[in-house]
């Protein structure tokens, strides 16, 4: 008897739901009519519909990596397969699990001027860790069972470590509005391990002895019992670790604002602050001078550590005997501690700028909240601001883009009962703004825009501001109302311009609820890049 047309999609329910998706993100369309059925005539699954691809992308990106468990992303055909692109580059280098599914016309047609027809066979091949397409019909009880399981190798390949995106497209023909069939194959939990770690490497104690190490941790989830090793290793080696905002380690025995210490250390502090090991972990890293300090070390063993959730059980191994006085940890610290006091008296008393406005900005964020920090400026600036232990910290730091940070943070929030706080600047802001466009946006999330009237990193950087084309072509001035824009989408609004105004903006702006979701500091009249430079030149 022959197989009904739509089987194979009858069957990828129960098998996504064992590999752990219960999220779907559905953008809309006809040609995956089969699978938006699947999905929302399932109760196990949680079905969000989300109209622009590019922000679906980044929403699953958010919330995976808020919930730590893969996310389903489900597409027409069509040109809404490449929308996705940004934001699966984005989870392939934070290695974070997304089952992109897209709907596909049958290969044959390619050619025949059909609608919304390009070439979707792996289209995300550098950025994703596998593809697999199911043929456009299915023959046999035989077929069904080998193409099922190429689908469950690829879902495994997904959540084994390094995690990240797998595509599966889904070439699907006519008719599509019919009742899917029941399921026919065997639902067996398979035996093999969903996730299989990489065999750690060692580090003895006896072999750093009396050498000076310096630990950077990159971006991460935050970690107890990592935090608690890297203390340890603190208190009994010639050891400092530097641990950013967004690596989410922070910790009164480690430097949290590198930017600051590199900046303001003479060359003969410089010079004490060299190790003679460097041990790497995390993802990204975002100050810039201690990514130039770190190349620049001559003879240096460099050690970088595998992305399998196993840095606590071989940092471990460094922790040894009490030695003598850690002075190599403590002439970071101190230079930190003065750093970080100048640049708090010079924050206290400077004009109202975008730098000295986010200062208060995180000051005033509820304890417990998740912190979402957008690209560009806004991330570069949080680096100079001591991190809160009691915040979470995130960013799309993997490719560093603006495209996504309100998407994501739509993600995280609609997943979380925690509060949320996405900052970010004007342009990113803009360029996403159909995040807002969401029947389910989370009351949870705030959102404030930075407002300096473009792209406002760019004056604070050499060089760019003596071309011809700056203003123009780098600043890229716009004419967006950032009231009409939230209003547009039914989200409440407020505005400030100075001290006084954020303040009072302030006061109320994190409870959750109906009100007042986008606040909008305006900075346009600011000199902002003179504050920035000060800062460093005091």
């Amino acid at each position: 008897m022959p197989l009904h047309h739509l089987q194979h999609i009858a069957e990828l329910g129960p098998l996504l739901k064992r590999h752990g998706a219960t999220h779907v993100i559905i953008a809309p369309g006809s040609r995956n009519a089969p699978l938006i059925q699947l999905f929302t005539a399932d109760e196990d699954f949680e079905c969000h519909s989300i109209v622009d691809e590019r922000s679906a992308g980044y929403v699953a990106l958010g919330m995976a990596r808020e919930l730590g468990e893969p996310v389903i992303v489900l597409t027409t055909s069509g040109t809404a397969v490449l929308n996705l692109s940004p934001a699966i580059a984005e989870a392939f280098h934070q290695r974070i699990p997304l089952l992109i599914l897209t709907a596909d016309r049958p290969r044959e047609i390619l050619s025949q001027f059909s609608n919304q027809v390009i070439d979707q066979r792996a289209p995300y091949f550098n950025h994703s860790k596998g593809f697999f397409e199911f043929p456009a019909e299915v023959r046999s009880h035989e077929e069904l069972e080998k193409g099922m399981e190429c689908v469950e190798r690829l879902l495994k390949e997904a959540l084994q470590q390094a995690k990240g995106p797998v595509h599966l497209n889904l070439p699907l023909t006519e008719p599509l509005y019919i009742p899917l069939p029941s399921p026919v194959l065997s639902q067996e939990e398979a035996l093999t391990s969903l996730l299989q770690s990489s065999t750690p490497s060692s580090l003895s104690a006896a072999n750093f002895s009396g050498k000076k190490i310096l630990i950077l941790a990159g971006m991460g989830k935050a970690q107890k019992e990592l935090r608690s090793i890297l203390e340890q290793i603190v208190l009994s080696k010639q050891a400092v670790v530097v641990a950013e905002n967004i690596s989410n380690l922070a910790s009164e025995y480690f430097i949290s604002t590198p930017e600051l210490v590199l900046s303001g250390a003479s060359d003969d502090e410089r010079e004490t602050l060299k190790p003679d090991l460097v041990i790497a972990f995390g993802q990204q890293v975002v100050s810039k001078r201690m990514k130039l300090f770190v190349q620049a070390l001559d003879k240096v063993e460099l050690t970088e550590l595998p992305e399998d959730g196993n840095a606590a059980s071989i940092l471990k191994e460094l922790i040894g005997s009490i030695e003598e006085d850690n002075f190599y940890g403590k002439k970071w610290k101190e230079l930190e501690g003065r750093e970080q006091e100048h640049s708090a008296a010079y924050l206290s008393d400077a004009s109202f700028g975008s730098l000295s406005a986010l200062g208060r900005i995180l000051d005033a964020v509820p304890d417990g909240s998740v912190v979402h920090l957008g690209n560009s400026s806004t991330i570069r600036f949080s680096q100079l601001l001591p991190s809160r232990p009691d915040l979470i910290y995130s960013s799309n730091r993997g490719t560093s883009g603006i495209d996504g940070s309100v998407s994501t943070a739509v993600g995280a929030a609609m997943v979380s009962e925690q509060q949320h706080l996405l900052v970010v600047g004007d342009l990113s802001f803009v360029y996403d703004s159909n995040a807002l466009w969401n029947k389910d946006f989370p009351e949870n999330l705030k959102i404030v825009v930075i407002n300096d009237g473009g792209g406002g990193i760019f004056r604070l950087l050499e060089g760019p501001g003596r071309m011809a084309f700056f203003e123009e072509f780098s600043i890229t001035r716009h004419p967006v109302s950032m009231e009409l824009l939230s209003g547009a989408f039914g989200r409440g609004y407020g505005r400030a311009s100075d001290f006084n105004e954020l303040n009072s903006q302030l006061f109320g702006f994190f409870t959750p609820g109906k009100g007042k979701a986008v606040l909008e500091v305006d900075c346009t009249a600011s000199d902002n890049s003179r504050i920035f430079k000060e800062l460093f030149n005091k």
